[in-house]
């Protein structure tokens, strides 16, 4: 047998792993290179809104904290996050940057209330720690600097179970403020008797109370009268004047409306859920709030200390079964019943448990919870934009809610009436919205096509909140709510009766 010399390719082999090795080499050179010089060329480096992931090598967002709703003490202000919030908070003066536990100095950090930025950065590995601050919050550092004494804060009831009682919510009679969420981040509520609650504003020459800080730190007032230290808590003072909701027509879906759509006609006898709840034209007590507004002396000259752009909740979402087992679909005549009854009545009667929410546009049940189901929270349930661009009413411009307010004045809820202390269906005079006055809400009842007539929420005069009488119904007062700008400051007061907080104009 002749026997083959074999081929050598041990070199062959070890050439091809060097080439191999020399490549991975370059390239990694290349990318270190290439980091390098992205990194020193950078000058803002922007990232997504939403949650936070990101390579470590690049920048690490390593930690992000939010205000805390009820601290009590620095140490335990904030909370920590990994969601960068939208609404209702601005950067804090404590967020920084670092490298090897070294501040950096000329880092810049920015947010927008989308997105968060991080400009002038030249090192790898950076470490940032982002602070945001409630805005809400600093409303409510304001009103405490003012008035000098801190407010003892908790959250809302859920369930509400009847018109506030001090003896069981407050027995020691502190300065109390209720959390509950709205569409911007938490609202501070107050909720309480003349003698628990220090809410009295002097602004734009008129006297109003607060209803709450929204979450977005603007300041929710309603009108107490024309002078701007009155003392009145009853009568005829704490209104602008008396007014229908929606004077003739009023047989028809649409004039639950703040504003309202398209009525049904001849026609048009069926118009679309779209159609009938567009927003179209003012109802008449919207065009009473406007008129008042830009009279001489009254509030245009102040336009500039208001907030457009936080908005007045005309909730028309249709639910069925709710609401006195109304079945229709919130079009033309069709007997229905919309979100904010379901809220707070039965099929039947009044509700037991009573379930209010500052949020505008929630998704709602289909079929009517339990009465007995204190479990509920509709504050909890999702909100619908598209709910929203309907009815969160705002000025043009605004880019959260439907824009189209002539004037930044609406009305109450009756969800804010119950958390202020109110009840549905209950008769009692112990809770500070109460002026033995009727007066409106913006919030729909019903529209039960046996009366031919629309029903929205209206407090009555012995402090009833109900709706015995349709939106023709002309002896109810009109009492406008405002929102007072984040930014607004106090030159004194400490919000009593006699010494109401007084807002710092240069009128």
């Amino acid at each position: 047998m002749k026997l083959e010399k074999l081929e050598d390719n041990t070199s062959k082999v070890k050439g091809v792993i060097i080439g191999i090795l020399l490549t991975i080499l370059l390239v990694i050179l290349i990318n270190y290179i290439t980091s390098l010089a992205r990194y020193r060329n950078t000058e803002s480096i922007e990232l997504a809104s939403g949650n936070i992931s990101y390579n470590k090598a690049d920048l690490n967002i390593i930690a992000m904290y939010q205000e805390k709703d009820d601290y009590v003490s620095e140490d335990d202000k904030y909370t920590n996050i990994n969601k960068i919030p939208t609404t209702g908070y601005k950067l804090s003066s404590q967020s920084y940057c670092e490298v090897g536990n070294q501040k950096v100095e000329e880092a810049e950090i920015t947010y927008d209330g989308q997105y968060i930025g991080v400009n002038k950065l030249s090192e790898k590995g950076t470490k940032c720690y982002i602070y945001f601050d409630s805005m809400a919050r600093e409303m409510l550092a304001k009103l405490e600097t003012s008035k000098e004494s801190k407010y003892t804060i908790d959250a809302m009831p859920n369930p509400i179970t009847g018109q506030y009682n001090a003896e069981t919510e407050n027995p020691d009679g502190k300065e109390k403020l209720y959390t509950s969420p709205d569409n911007y981040g938490t609202s501070y509520v107050f909720r309480g008797n003349n003698d628990d609650v220090n809410n009295w504003v002097s602004f734009a020459s008129h006297t109003w109370r607060i209803i709450r800080i929204n979450g977005d730190g603007t300041l929710r007032l309603i009108y107490q009268c024309a002078t701007p230290n009155c003392q009145t808590t009853e009568g005829e003072e704490t209104q602008i004047g008396k007014s229908a909701y929606k004077s003739a027509p009023y047989d028809d879906n649409t004039y639950v409306g703040y504003y309202y759509g398209t009525a049904h006609t001849e026609e048009k006898p069926n118009p679309t859920y779209e159609e009938t709840h567009s927003n179209l034209k003012p109802s008449t007590i919207a065009q009473a709030i406007n008129d008042w507004y830009n009279e001489t002396g009254a509030m245009g000259d102040y336009t500039d200390y208001l907030d457009g752009s936080t908005g007045f909740c005309n909730d028309r979402v249709v639910v069925k079964g709710n609401a006195n087992g109304h079945e229709g679909n919130g079009t033309g005549q069709s007997t229905s019943g919309y979100a904010p009854g379901s809220r707070i009545m039965v099929k039947g009667g009044w509700r037991k448990n009573q379930y209010p929410t500052l949020k505008c546009g929630v998704e709602m049940p289909e079929t009517n919870p339990s009465e007995e189901d204190a479990s509920i929270s509709y504050s909890n349930f999702a909100i619908n934009e598209k709910n929203v661009k309907r009815d969160l009413f705002t000025t043009e411009g605004s880019n959260h809610g439907n824009g189209v307010l002539s004037v930044p004045a609406a009305l109450i809820t009756s969800d804010e009436v119950v958390m202020a202390g109110g009840f549905g269906g209950t008769i009692g005079t112990d809770y500070w919205l109460y002026v033995n006055q009727y007066y409106w809400t913006m919030s729909p009842l019903s529209y039960p096509e046996s009366e031919e007539k629309a029903f929205i929420f209206i407090a009555y005069v012995n402090g009833l909140l109900s709706s015995a009488w349709g939106v023709n119904f002309s002896a109810p007062t009109v009492r406008p709510v405002i929102n007072l700008n984040a930014d607004i400051e106090f030159t004194g007061g400490n919000g009593k009766s006699g010494s109401p907080f007084i807002v710092k104009t240069n009128i």
